[in-house]
C-alpha cells in the first residue's frame, strides 16, 4: 500500500504516515467500489483492492501533482528530496523543435524520454526512461501510453516549479488537448503544430530548472 499523501510505500494500515507526517482526514472515508471504510491515507482498499482517490482537499480527493495540493503536508526535508532533480544542462528549444520535424519525432521520444529519469521518484508509479521510452514501442499499448508518458513528464515538471513557490508553467490541458487530436484520422494534422508548441513547452521549464541550478551553485 502507498500513502495518498505522498506516495511512498506504507507497511500496515497506520492512520499517520511515516515518511511525510500525513494524518487522518476529519471526515470518514469509504471505497466507492466496495463502500468498506478505508484509512485517510490508505491508496488501496484492503477489503476489494480497489484503487482509491488522492488526499481529500476541501472535499476533493486531491493528487499530490495536483496544483490544488496543500505542500505544508510535507516536510522540509521531505520538499529537499523531492526537489532533487538532474537537470543541469540547457539546450536550445528552437533546436528540440528543429529535431523533432527532421527526425520526425524519433528525437522527441528518446530526448523526452530521458527527462523522465532526471526527475525525483515521488509517486510509487513514476517510472524512469527506459519504460518511458520502451513502452512506447509496444503495438496498441503504446496508444495509452502516450498519456502516461506525456501527462507525467508535465505533472512531473511542474511539480518542480510548484515546491519552489513557481506558478507551474507547462499547460497540461494543451498537452491533453494535443494526445487526443493527434490519434483522431484527418483532425490530427493539427497536432503537427501543436506537438511543437508542448514540446517546447516543456523544453523551456526545464531549461529554467537547469538555470536556477547554476544560479543556486547546487
Amino acid at each position: 500500500m502507498f500513502c495518498r499523501n505522498c506516495g511512498k510505500g506504507l507497511i500496515g494500515s497506520p492512520e499517520i504516515c511515516p515518511n511525510c507526517g500525513a494524518r487522518p482526514l476529519s471526515r470518514n472515508t469509504f471505497c466507492s467500489s466496495c463502500g468498506a471504510p478505508t484509512t485517510a491515507l490508505t491508496e488501496m482498499c484492503t477489503k476489494c483492492g480497489a484503487r482509491l482517490g488522492g488526499k481529500a482537499v476541501g472535499g476533493m480527493l486531491v493528487d499530490i501533482y495536483d496544483p490544488a495540493f496543500d505542500l505544508t503536508n510535507l516536510s522540509g526535508q521531505q520538499r529537499g528530496e523531492f526537489g532533487q532533480h538532474q537537470f543541469t544542462c540547457t539546450f536550445p528549444t528552437p533546436v528540440v523543435i528543429l529535431l523533432h520535424f527532421i527526425t520526425v519525432g524519433i528525437f522527441t521520444l528518446v530526448y523526452f524520454g530521458l527527462k523522465h529519469s532526471k526527475l525525483p521518484m515521488i509517486k510509487h508509479d513514476d517510472f524512469g526512461a527506459g519504460k518511458a521510452i520502451g513502452f512506447m514501442f509496444i503495438p496498441f499499448f503504446n496508444l495509452y501510453w502516450q498519456f502516461r508518458f506525456w501527462l507525467r513528464l508535465v505533472d512531473r515538471v511542474n511539480f518542480q516549479f510548484t515546491l519552489i513557490g513557481y506558478q507551474p508553467p507547462i499547460s497540461r490541458g494543451l498537452m491533453l488537448a494535443t494526445i487526443i487530436v493527434s490519434l483522431i484520422p484527418y483532425v490530427n494534422l493539427a497536432s503537427v503544430i501543436m506537438y511543437p508548441i508542448c514540446i517546447g513547452e516543456i523544453q523551456i521549464a526545464t531549461n529554467r530548472l537547469a538555470q536556477a541550478v547554476k544560479v543556486s551553485g547546487f
